[in-house]
Formats: structure tokens, C-alpha cells, sequence
């Protein structure tokens, strides 16, 4: 049986599109990646930008995708990097013009369209909010329509944002999935209906598309976790303050005020790591970022190593489709305390891995901590557990059920 051809595009990329195409590219059924930038980190230019724009620009190198499969859209996409920290980055890049992360994935998405009917591959496969031109082409020329669903449901995360904006309106300004506009829903409406499956990364996602897309079109596939990271015996000593880390952008959405009123209650019993961005000036998270050790971004290295040096992971998000991070935090041998709203809790065996913990209880959260703290032994038998689930979800395992759930979907389809 010949092998499908698949056109897979991604504006932006991450890790679970590397290797989402590798997959694809290691088992010769890449027709095409599409992507706004595909970076050359052995590029002579890499040593000549400013360390801010390295970093951003060594995340979007795709090494185990040959060059010749590669097709790039850059120029919004590099405009909209580069104002990122000028003062024209609010004019240019807000809301939904050309330059915003919504123009660039509207202006990209055209461009993949036209490329449809000369390549003309077997399926294509698209992401949220990037594929509804795409998709319209596909569907006018009898070409299979696959979508990644990436994040929770749009309509199940307003109506969980609008509950928080009630009962915790000095966090408003930090709920910006609020100000999705009714053009930009209806956009991903009618990519979602366009679609002849879709995948998505985690139970969480499936249960909150429930009513909204017949069952047997959703195929889940699990994102995977990198190479587990040696890790001496974690430390037992109750005197030494208990490190916590964060990782992700500094809004209400990811739970940070939940988790900064917890780190408040246990006063000197913790100390606190924040990696991510300020989405706009609150109060309370700067004055967090003061007072704590904070990276408003870091490579993906970095990243692990950071892992490396803490305790544990906490991800309190409200809505979160997967959360690669609690992945890497299992790797690095990082117990997580999340809530049942990740995805990635498909991970976490509640008090073996870490704690599943409700969702907006920063009780909940600080009583887990101070267990940890208190319990140096359980903290050390959890990052056993953290890393022999890791070793069990690898990336590899990850690219394997992709390439075969989509071979399967594409091949019942034909």
C-alpha cells in the first residue's frame, strides 16, 4: 500500500509539531511542512542577533525535517518578533491586525491554501485558528481535512473565564482568551466542522468538545516527553526551602494567582522560580517578579535546566490542553501539581507523580506544598514515579502513534 502524502502547516511551531513532522518526514509521508520560520541555528546570522531574538529563533529550527520539504511565510511573522519589544509593539500587533499572532496565522493560512491544489496531497493537516482556508480548498478538491485541536474547547474556556472574571475581577486584565472577538470564533467554528477528524492531545480536550463534534470524528494521541535527564537522589533536608517552579505566560488563565496566594501562605517554608512573559503590568505578579527569581523567557535548555535545580512544578491552569511542561517536569524528575483541567493529567496519578488539585484553590495548593515540604521522603519517591512515567511516554512513543493513528485515519477515509 503506497504511503499517504500529508501537508502538515504550522505558523508558529513547538515541540510537539517538530515532532509531529519529523514523524511524518521519518516515515516518508511528508508531502510538505509549511511553517512562518524554520531557523538555521548553525547559521553564520545566529551569532550576529541580539540574545533575546537568538533564543526566540532557535525554537523554531525543525533539524529532523530535510530543507527541500520546508516552505516558509516569514515576513509577518519576523515583523511581528522583531516589534515585540518596541514601543510599537501594541500598535502593530494587538487585536486582530495583519501583524498580530491572529493576522499572521490568517495571512499564512491563505498562502498554504494556494499551494493545496498544485501540490495536491493526500490530506492536509492543519491547527487551530490556521486552517480555515486551507481546509475550504482541501474540501473544493476532495482532499482529506485533518485538525489539531491544541487548546480546551473556545467555548467552554469563555464561559470558565467569564465565571473567574466574576469571582476575581482584580484579575480581569489578565484573562485575555476574553477578548476573542465573535469573527475570530465563528473563523475556528467553521475550520472545526471543516474537518474529517480531529486529534487532540488529552482526555480534557475531548470531554470539553463534547456535544460539539460527534465523538467518532476525535482521535487522541498523547504529546510525549523529552529524554529523561540523570538526576541525583533528591535532597531530604527539611531545613532547605522548598523550591517551586512555574512555567508559562503570567496570567490568570494558568492559575499564577492561585499559586502566588499559596506561595504567600507558606511564607519562608518555599522559595519560587516564575518562567514566562507579563502579559501587561498587574500589581500583583510584579510585584511577585521582584520579589522571587524571575525569566521572562529562556531556551528550551534553559528551561530543563531549571527543572533540573527545582522541586516542583506547579500548573494550576484553569483550562489547559495539554501543558507540555508537566511532560519535561516528569523527565527532570519534577513531581507537578496540576489541575484536573490539564491535559497532561493524563500524566499524573494523584500522590504518585504529583497532586491533582481543584481548580481555582490555592488551599488546595499550599496544603500539597507544605506536604512536600514537610515529607522530603514522599517528595523523592514522587520524582522516581515523575520519571519512569516520563521514560513511558517518550517523544518516540508520541511520533510512532502519530504517524500510525494518521495513516489510519487518512487510509479509512480514501
Amino acid at each position: 500500500m503506497n504511503k499517504p502524502r500529508i501537508l502538515l502547516s504550522h505558523p508558529t511551531g513547538n515541540q510537539n509539531v517538530r515532532n509531529a513532522v519529523a514523524s511524518l518526514a521519518e516515515r516518508e509521508m511528508l508531502a510538505e511542512f509549511w511553517t512562518t520560520v524554520a531557523w538555521n541555528a548553525h547559521s553564520g546570522w545566529n551569532r550576529l542577533l541580539p540574545s533575546g531574538m537568538r533564543t526566540l529563533l532557535e525554537r523554531r529550527a525543525y533539524p529532523d525535517v530535510p530543507r527541500e520539504r520546508i516552505r516558509c511565510v516569514p515576513s509577518r511573522e519576523l515583523i511581528r518578533l522583531g516589534a515585540g519589544s518596541t514601543p510599537l509593539n501594541r500598535l502593530l500587533t494587538s487585536g486582530e491586525r495583519p501583524f498580530s499572532i491572529i493576522g499572521v496565522y490568517r495571512h499564512f493560512d491563505g498562502k498554504v491554501a494556494r499551494r493545496v491544489g498544485s501540490l495536491r496531497p493526500d490530506a492536509v493537516y492543519g491547527y487551530e485558528g490556521g486552517a480555515l482556508e486551507t481546509f475550504r480548498e482541501a474540501r473544493r478538491l476532495g482532499i482529506k481535512t485533518i485538525y489539531e485541536q491544541t487548546s480546551s474547547y473556545w467555548y467552554w474556556v469563555r464561559d470558565l473565564l467569564k465565571q473567574e472574571a466574576e469571582r476575581s475581577p482584580a484579575w480581569l486584565g489578565l484573562l485575555p482568551n476574553l477578548a476573542d472577538s465573535a469573527e475570530h470564533l465563528r473563523w475556528k467554528d467553521e475550520e472545526l466542522s471543516l474537518a474529517d477528524t480531529i486529534f487532540v492531545a488529552s482526555e480534557h480536550v475531548r470531554r470539553t468538545l463534547a456535544g460539539a463534534v460527534p465523538e467518532e470524528k476525535i482521535r487522541v494521541v498523547r504529546y510525549g516527553a523529552p529524554e529523561i535527564r540523570r538526576r541525583e537522589r533528591m535532597a531530604t533536608d527539611p531545613a532547605r526551602p522548598l523550591r517551586v517552579l512555574f512555567v508559562g505566560v503570567l496570567v490568570q488563565h494558568k492559575g499564577i494567582g492561585y499559586l502566588l496566594d499559596a506561595i504567600d501562605r507558606l511564607g519562608s517554608q518555599v522559595e519560587l522560580t516564575l518562567v514566562g512573559r507579563r502579559f501587561q503590568p498587574h500589581s500583583r505578579v510584579d510585584e511577585a517578579c521582584r520579589r522571587w527569581r524571575w525569566f521572562e523567557t529562556l531556551s528550551h535548555g534553559q528551561v530543563l535546566d531549571v527543572m533540573m535545580e527545582s522541586d516542583v512544578l506547579v500548573l494550576p491552569s484553569l483550562g489547559e490542553g495539554f501543558g507540555l511542561v508537566v511532560a519535561e517536569a516528569l523527565a527532570c524528575g519534577l513531581p507537578a501539581i496540576i489541575t484536573p483541567n490539564v491535559g497532561a493529567s493524563d500524566l499524573i496519578h494523584d500522590g504518585q507523580e504529583g497532586f491533582v488539585v481543584p481548580v481555582c484553590s490555592a488551599d488546595a495548593i499550599a496544603e500539597r506544598l507544605e506536604t512536600l515540604d514537610r515529607d522530603r521522603e514522599l517528595l523523592a519517591a514522587m520524582s522516581r514515579h515523575a520519571q519512569a512515567t516520563a521514560a513511558g511516554n517518550s517523544w518516540a512513543s508520541y511520533r510512532a502513534n502519530f504517524a500510525e493513528t494518521l495513516g489510519a485515519v487518512v487510509a479509512c477515509q480514501s
